[in-house]
């Protein structure tokens, strides 16, 4: 504990010193979309909201989705292994399935858990990743509660040129990728391909094998994973201001696991998009987007089928962006067509949303404001309508101080409406009520901001005995303070996150499970000709857990764990890459009975020609 508490305050000291949704290209400072559908510079949202880089991932440690956004301030991740491992994501407090995570603008959640498998999309054909943190289901709809995790791919840029990497590793860790892309004229593409493979480890203790109903002997063994990501992108600009394209994601997942009633799966997801981005006006940008995201899960035990469970996301959009005086009116209407396919007995396996969106933004001097107003109709259940109030006023011209209130909903999933067990067609969305006051600094020593907020979650859905019937009854709350800055401490390339909460579950006044009320992390890096270095430290308090095998209320202790990232640019375009995990070899783990890396050392071989 005395270092975890080292490691937060060094985070405190840190910070305190100091075209809708297509990709941006970067000119100068950052561009981001996310927050209100429309570009803007990074500083500019009212919404906490930060950006991870294609740099950013090359130098980190990290080679999957949930294992990078760990760094992240008001970001929770609650892995059960290695990777691969089923893994939740919770954004201050929120539930897992509370946080919409999308690729390129396309949701891949599942229909009947209501959440995304994130720990299926791995790193090599991500360009960037955009968080925001906080309510804004007035711009996305259901499932963004907590915040919205966006995913970028990567796409072609410059000459056309062919790159690829291999890797090796701790537990017969190995990679291969390989890519081409670039421009031919006014056509852009890139096609990418990567393979993984590791033996893993046990993901279960070794004192928690066997036990009956749950653990089984044989779980004592290492878990394998395989994954394929292919990634394809081509865009053609017809002439200024037009432009078609397609994006087409994939990551398939063959997952080994522990457990006594099933322990194998394959998982894959897609995510596909055809888009037309046009300037129909000087001040009129339009996009209509059709695209179709799915999550197809089929496991077994010991090589018989346990369950197979397929969803698919069908999306049509038109989303507009005008220019008016001194502001911007972003209109959109929207469709979603959600599918299961099992072999399981639901009542029903198909659903439709229709969506329509505004927003506006002004900049007024030292006032800005931004409203945002949405209305999503179900076919199972009616009508939800959020918004989203918010004011910033500009104490100088690198400091702001800004206010929002919003609301939001998370539709039903399909397991709590029609699933085989203790189903309720009648249920109501779960409703959550957000405010937040911020502080942003731009300027000479980065980017900082410091959000205190609260959010108040009503009709949380839970299986209630004794019939176990799924019931509209549970209420949450969670108040903190984020904190996060980026910049250069003493010639060094820094950021630090640092956040304080107290999720708590109204009913019964104790902490919501596998959140933790401190938690932060600090990234020091730098270069200095062919070499370059990034050391990160990610730390947390303790959390309350469910005991792995007798279900009984824990805690899990806190923990610190040091990573180290080295690089060696020995000729032009190559680069050899060494990564340190868990250098202190600390034992901890995030969710409790289940392990997480211990020291292990990584070496990569990149060529990316410029």
């Amino acid at each position: 504990m005395r270092q975890t508490t080292l490691s937060l305050a060094l985070g405190a000291v840190f910070i305190s010193s100091a075209h809708a949704e297509t990709l941006p290209e970067y000119i100068g400072e950052t561009i981001v979309v996310t927050p209100t559908r429309a570009s803007q510079k990074l500083a500019a949202p009212l919404q906490h909201t930060s950006v991870i880089t294609r740099t950013d991932i090359e130098s980190s440690t990290a080679s999957d989705l949930s294992t990078l956004l760990r760094q992240e301030s008001g970001v929770e991740i609650a892995p059960t292994g290695g990777l691969g491992a089923q893994t939740a994501i919770r954004i201050r407090g929120s539930e897992s399935d509370h946080v919409l995570v999308l690729i390129d603008g396309v949701r891949v959640n599942s229909v009947t858990t209501g959440a995304t498998a994130i720990d299926q999309i791995l790193l090599d054909e991500i360009e960037r990743i955009e968080i925001v943190r906080g309510n804004v289901s007035s711009v996305y709809g259901s499932e963004a509660i907590g915040g919205v995790v966006q995913i970028f791919t990567r796409r072609g840029q410059g000459d056309m040129k062919v790159s690829g990497s291999a890797a090796l590793g701790a537990d017969n860790y190995r990679k291969l990728a390989l890519a081409i892309g670039g421009e031919l004229g006014d056509t852009r593409v890139r096609f990418g391909v990567a393979r993984t493979r590791t033996d893993g480890f046990s993901s279960v203790r070794s004192e928690f094998v066997p036990t009956p109903f749950t653990f089984a002997p044989a779980d004592i063994d290492d878990d394998g994973y395989r994954n394929t990501t292919l990634n394809l992108a081509l865009s053609h600009r017809i002439q200024a201001g037009h432009e078609m394209g397609l994006t087409a994601f994939q990551s398939r997942g063959d997952i080994e696991f522990d457990g006594a009633s099933q322990n194998h799966s394959d998982q894959t997801l897609r995510a596909l998009g055809l888009y037309s981005e046009n300037r129909l006006l000087p001040d009129w940008q339009s996009r209509i987007q059709y695209s179709q995201g799915s999550d197809d899960l089929a496991s077994d035990l010991d090589g018989v089928a346990t369950g197979r469970f397929k969803t698919r996301n069908r999306q049509l959009g038109w989303n507009n962006q005008l220019g008016v005086g001194q502001g911007v009116v972003r209109l959109g209407v929207e469709g979603l067509w959600q599918q299961l396919d099992t072999d399981a007995a639901y009542s029903d396996d198909a659903r439709r949303v229709t969506s329509l969106t505004a927003g506006y933004m002004i900049a007024n001097g030292a006032h800005e404001l931004q409203l945002n107003v949405r209305h999503d109709d179900y076919s199972d259940f009616g009508g939800a309508t959020t918004g989203l109030l918010g004011y910033g006023y500009r104490l100088s011209p690198i400091l702001r101080v800004s206010a929002t209130v919003s609301n939001a909903f998370r539709a039903p999933t399909f397991n709590e409406l029609y699933g085989p067990f203790g189903s309720n067609p009648a249920l109501d969305p779960e409703r959550a009520r957000s405010a937040e006051v911020g502080l942003t600094y731009n300027g000479a020593y980065g980017l900082a901001r410091a959000t205190a907020f609260v959010t108040r979650t009503r009709d949380l859905i839970n299986f209630v005995p004794p019939t176990w019937t799924a019931t509209n009854v549970d209420r949450a709350e969670n108040r903190g303070i984020e904190l996060s800055w980026s910049g250069r401490l003493a010639g060094l390339d820094a950021r630090s996150a640092l956040t304080f909460q107290h999720p708590e579950d109204k009913a019964t006044g104790l902490g919501l499970l596998r959140r933790a009320d401190r938690f932060g992390s600090l990234s020091l890096g730098r270069q200095a000709g062919a070499f370059d270095w990034r050391a990160e430290l990610l730390a947390s308090g303790p959390h309350p857990d469910v005991h792995a095998t007798t279900y009984s209320r824990v805690d899990v202790p806190g923990y610190a764990v040091l990573n180290l990232n080295l690089g060696w640019k020995p000729v032009r375009d190559w680069k050899l890459s060494g990564k340190l995990v868990n250098l202190l070899d600390k034992d901890y783990a995030l969710v409790h009975g289940y392990n997480t890396q211990g020291r292990g050392a990584f070496i990569e071989l990149a060529y990316a020609p410029k």
